[in-house]
């Protein structure tokens, strides 16, 4: 069940799917705002916080995708994409989007993977706001100590440069959570649009390389998602 007063946003070219999800989502007691066009969208994605953005892969006088990149870079806020083909789906996903419906979809599966994936990021701000607050971050092979800036693996010290050691961090802080190029690159470079990904690819194999020295499963824990980005897993 949905929260009563989850604010959603929907943005859809198709009248149709645009009433039938919003009828849907008003009797598990959201509050639903709509847009059918890119000019339109983005200044209403803006106006209020959102639980939850649905949004077209194709919409009028925007590109939905790259949309979708635009709505994550400005706020922490999940996005489901509405593809019409594989295509669209692997490059919602590389834009940032959480979660990706093939059309036609079922509503009573929307409807589901919407509640999981607000539950989710519920949960994970409320685990980000007391990792904020943690002097020390413990996974299952790796200890990080913020204020000294040390990472120790299965209990070795491993140095890092800064920026090694920020994407390290960043990554830990979201443990089990596909995280893309685009989004590293936003929130460990702070550039909106990098030329390449190479930078990303470059620390990431230097913080193996580094890792490998003192722990072998520490080094496996960050895996690449092909055509995506990365992510660390932890098996505690």
């Amino acid at each position: 069940m949905l929260n009563f007063g989850t604010k959603i946003l929907i943005i859809a070219r198709d009248k149709r799917i645009q009433m039938l999800l919003k009828s849907n989502l008003e009797m598990e007691g959201c509050i639903v705002i709509q847009a059918y066009d890119g000019k339109s969208s983005l200044l209403k994605a803006r106006q209020f916080d959102y639980s939850l953005v649905v949004l077209d892969a194709v919409i009028p006088y925007e590109n939905g995708i790259a949309l979708c990149s635009k709505i994550k870079k400005d706020n922490d806020v999940p996005v489901i994409m509405i593809t019409d083909n594989e295509h669209q789906m692997l490059k919602s996903f590389q834009a940032g989007a959480d979660d990706c419906v093939l059309k036609p979809f079922s509503f009573t599966e929307m409807i589901l993977r919407i509640q999981v994936i607000i539950r989710r990021y519920t949960v994970r701000r409320s685990d980000d706001s007391k990792l904020r607050n943690k002097e020390f971050i413990k996974l299952s092979h790796l200890i990080i100590e913020r204020s000294a800036h040390r990472i120790l693996a299965d209990q070795k010290p491993v140095h890092f440069s800064l920026k090694e050691y920020e994407l390290l961090l960043y990554m830990a802080c979201n443990p089990n959570v596909v995280l893309t190029k685009e989004h590293l690159f936003h929130v460990v470079w702070k550039q909106e649009q990098p030329n390449n990904y190479r930078t990303i690819d470059t620390h990431i194999k230097r913080i193996r390389d580094k890792l490998s020295n003192a722990s072998t499963v520490s080094r496996n824990m960050i895996q690449t998602i092909w055509g995506i980005g990365y992510i660390l897993r932890d098996p505690m």
